[in-house]
Formats: C-alpha cells, sequence, structure tokens
C-alpha cells in the first residue's frame, strides 16, 4: 500500500492459539484492520477464532460501518460460542489517502497512536462479542497524520509477569513505543519483543498468545534527485556524487552521509552488476527523497541477476579466506549495517532497493 508501511507478529502461547489478525482490502480503495483475541488457549480457542474471523471477513464485504459489522459478528457468535468464552476485537477501516481511521471496539485492548515521541490512544466503547444478543458498538474516528504509528495488540503482551509477578502493563508498552522512535513497523515490534524479554527475564514460560500490528503512515516526502546511469564499472562513483549533492542542504550528519555513500555505492555496483548485468542499455535508476524525519535512496534495476539483498549469504571472514565462501555478500553486509531500513521490492521487470537513513543521529 503506497505510502504505509505494515507489519506484524503472532506468538502463540500453545501450538495453536486464540488471537487473531487480518488485513481486507475493500472494493474502493480502503482497508480493513482487525485485530482479536479469544479468551483461552490452545484448540478451543482456536476454533473460535476462526469461527469468528470466518464472519468478519464475510462481513466486510456486504457492511460499511465497523460497527455494524461487530454488531453481525455478535449476533452470530452468540448462539454457539462455548460458555465462558468470549472473543474482544478492534475493527477499523483506514482511508489510506487521507489517514483517515473509523473503528469500533468490541472489549479489546485500545490502539496507541506514537507521534513525535509522544504516544495517544484511540478510545471507542463495546462489549465483547459472543456474551449477550443485542449489542451496538461505537464508532469512533480519527486520522493518522504523516509519520504516525499505530500500534494493535492483544494483552499477552500487557498482561506478561515478570519473575516478582508484576505485569508488564499499558503504560510501560505505551513508553516503550515512545522510545523506540520512528522507523518502520518491524523495527518497533522487535524493540518491544526485545522489551518484554528484558522484562519477564527468568519467567517460565510464555503466559498467553501474543499478538503486534504495527501501521505507519510514511512522513511527506520531497523528491530532490532523480537520474539514471549506464550500468559501467565506476559509475557508483557518479551516484555517490549526485547523491551527496542532492542532500547537500538537508543538515546530515558527517557520519551518517558517510555511510548513505558507502551504502549507494555498494547498491549500485549490485544493481549493475547482477541487476542489469553490466548492459549498457540497461541503466540504473536512482530517486533521492527527503522527509522531516527520513531520507530514502531508491536505486532500481531490470533484476536480470540475483538482485535479492536477503540471498546472499553473511560473510564469514575465515571461511572466505579458506575459500569455502563465495566473496559475494561483503557488500551486501556492508548496506545492510550503514542504513536504518532496507527495504527490497519489485515486478517482472523492475528491481528496486531503498535505502533509508533517519534524520534522528543516535544510532551513529
Amino acid at each position: 500500500m503506497r505510502g504505509w508501511g505494515v507489519a506484524a507478529d503472532y506468538r502463540p502461547a500453545r501450538e495453536v492459539g486464540g488471537d487473531f489478525y487480518d488485513f481486507i482490502d475493500l472494493p474502493d480503495g480502503r482497508f480493513v484492520i482487525v485485530v482479536g483475541a479469544v479468551t483461552d488457549k490452545g484448540v478451543p480457542a482456536a476454533l473460535v477464532m476462526a469461527a469468528t474471523r470466518s464472519v468478519l471477513r464475510a462481513s466486510a464485504q456486504r457492511l460499511i460501518e465497523p460497527g455494524a459489522v461487530l454488531e453481525r459478528v455478535n449476533e452470530h457468535l452468540c448462539p454457539d460460542i462455548p460458555e465462558n468464552m468470549f472473543v474482544t476485537c478492534l475493527y477499523g477501516v483506514l482511508e489510506p489517502a487521507s489517514g483517515r481511521l473509523v473503528f469500533a471496539n468490541a472489549g479489546h485492548n485500545l490502539p496507541l497512536v506514537a507521534l513525535g515521541g509522544a504516544t495517544s490512544e484511540l478510545r471507542a466503547r463495546g462489549m465483547p462479542l459472543g456474551l449477550m444478543t443485542g449489542m451496538s458498538y461505537e464508532e469512533t474516528e480519527a486520522r493518522l497524520q504523516p509519520g504516525a504509528q499505530l500500534l494493535l495488540y492483544s494483552d499477552g503482551i500487557t498482561e506478561a509477569h515478570d519473575p516478582g509477578r508484576e505485569m508488564f502493563g499499558g503504560p510501560r508498552l505505551a513508553a516503550a513505543m515512545a522510545e523506540a522512535g520512528g522507523g518502520d513497523g518491524g523495527r518497533l515490534i522487535r524493540a518491544l519483543l526485545e522489551r518484554l524479554r528484558a522484562f519477564t527475564a527468568a519467567a517460565a514460560e510464555q503466559e498467553d498468545d501474543i499478538t503486534l500490528v504495527a501501521i505507519r503512515r510514511l512522513p511527506a516526502a520531497v523528491e530532490l534527485a532523480d537520474f539514471r546511469l549506464e550500468s559501467a564499472p565506476g559509475n557508483e562513483r557518479e551516484a555517490i556524487a549526485r547523491v551527496e549533492l542532492a542532500l547537500a542542504g538537508e543538515g546530515l550528519e558527517p557520519a551518517q552521509m558517510e555511510q548513505l555513500k558507502t551504502a549507494v555505492a555498494e547498491a549500485t555496483m549490485n544493481a549493475m552488476e547482477h541487476g542489469n548485468g553490466f548492459d549498457p542499455e540497461r541503466p540504473v535508476r536512482l530517486t533521492v527523497l527527503a522527509s522531516a524525519a527520513e531520507v530514502r535512496v531508491c536505486i532500481s534495476d531490470h533484476g536480470l541477476g540475483q538482485g535479492d539483498l536477503r540471498a546472499a549469504p553473511r560473510p564469514d571472514l575465515d571461511a572466505k579466506l579458506a575459500g569455502q565462501q563465495t566473496p559475494r555478500g561483503w557488500g551486501l553486509f556492508l548496506i545492510r549495517n550503514m542504513v536504518d531500513e532496507l527495504h527490497e521490492h519489485g515486478d517482472d521487470d523492475t528491481h528496486t532497493v531503498e535505502l533509508v537513513l533517519h534524520r534522528d543521529a543516535r544510532r551513529h
């Protein structure tokens, strides 16, 4: 989804669990975000979860308002759900172009929004699904600004305990989210799970299913340069010079600029050699973008070779010196470690690598 980043992580407490999340495309370009949890673990919870998800998906194609969707799902679940079991669920409809989010909440954990180092909660009232018929669900609207990060989660993280039986809790989660700062959702989720691991430390085992869904509206960016270079050895130096010139007024720390230049050189060489086969008729395209939060360099080739950065082996100095590992991989290792985020995407004709540096220079 252009202009947005989405990441998720699901960790059941047993082999199967009762947490769930889903993304559903709607015909008008909007999309649905769902996260929920069944009040049990194991096979019984998994069966109820599957039934709930199925009704949610069917309802999303017929009903527009999130509150109406939850009402229908609740009426469907009440007659058949096992005794002493219910489902909490957050159901939202996002309009990507505007950032408008309309949502209803059936007793689920309150979503968190982080922007500019501060966090806030999104509130809407409603009873959990499956408890009693005739329930209505309040709808609330929020607007996610460029750079905002939305976090949906289950109580498996907030109700986790340390060895002294203190709960991780919502305030600790919100503080950890604020401290994680900007960046993609994957980075945020990793930071939260690392904080949770440090908190639970010697606790015996994971107590409940854990679900984390992070949705970020990418900061508005200005295009500073867009150029093509012939796929020829040595042209990576021209790429470095033109990227540095484009970013001359952007206030990057010298160490950041040097790291970015190294990554640009390696990625451009990889694109020329492995993506375009040094074919002079197939140029490499570089686009330089900048926003208040980050700078981004996109390097595109024609995807003829093994351009996938994940395919390269992790460099092992001893193995390379012994001739047991291919020389390929050092450049890709540098790219990964010189930038804050590395993304790849493509189609049948084009392969693109995106190098992202956050303006927050603490990492550097």
